[in-house]
């Protein structure tokens, strides 16, 4: 074999080393570019998600303010109109009541309730609302301005005891307990 032929398949064999160092090289940076870019690629997805997840929260307590702030104002509209019913209520009972003591089922009702406490309280004194008391003149009763809704008060002989059996009173009574039930 003669020098040329050497130098042939010397150049041969270093010319392969050399396409076989290049692409051993170019594969080690082709991996390392992969893996630099799947790192590069996982550390953008997991900063997308921590960005996602930051904004998430941000949009849920910003829901569950709004809901919030929209049930307190639906509640403040319940409280208003459930005011406002009382009120109308309220009136329409109170109207009810003031036609009901301008009957004469109410001058009866009344005349035997007076009796029955004068018999049942010996000496005590029935308070009644002035028009009341215009029409009943009886023994053992007075008027008072305080009464103004009909029914009556009692007062004991003692004058320490008072059982308030007034519409006025009862009203409120019912009212409350209306309110209380329905709150």
């Amino acid at each position: 074999m003669n020098i040329n032929q050497k130098l042939e398949a010397f150049a041969k064999t270093s010319e392969n080393e050399a396409r076989q160092k290049r692409k051993d090289l170019q594969d080690d940076i082709d991996r390392r570019i992969n893996s630099a870019l799947e790192k590069i690629k996982q550390e953008a997805l997991e900063s997308s998600e921590k960005a996602l997840e930051l904004e998430l929260g941000r949009l849920k307590n910003a829901q569950k303010r709004e809901i919030a702030n929209y049930e307190n104002a639906a509640k403040k509209r319940l409280i208003l109109k459930r005011g406002e019913y009382l009120e109308a209520l309220t009136l329409a009972v109170k109207s009810a009541l003031e036609e009901y003591v301008d009957s004469h089922e109410y001058r009866e009702w009344l005349h035997e309730r007076i009796c029955h406490e004068l018999r049942e309280n010996i000496g005590a004194t029935i308070i009644l609302r002035p028009t009341d008391y215009e029409y009943l003149e009886l023994m053992g009763t007075t008027s008072s301005n305080k009464v103004t809704l009909g029914g009556y008060k009692l007062l004991h002989a003692d004058k320490k005891r008072i059982i308030d059996n007034t519409f006025e009173t009862r009203l409120v009574a019912y009212m409350e307990d209306f309110h209380t039930a329905n709150a």
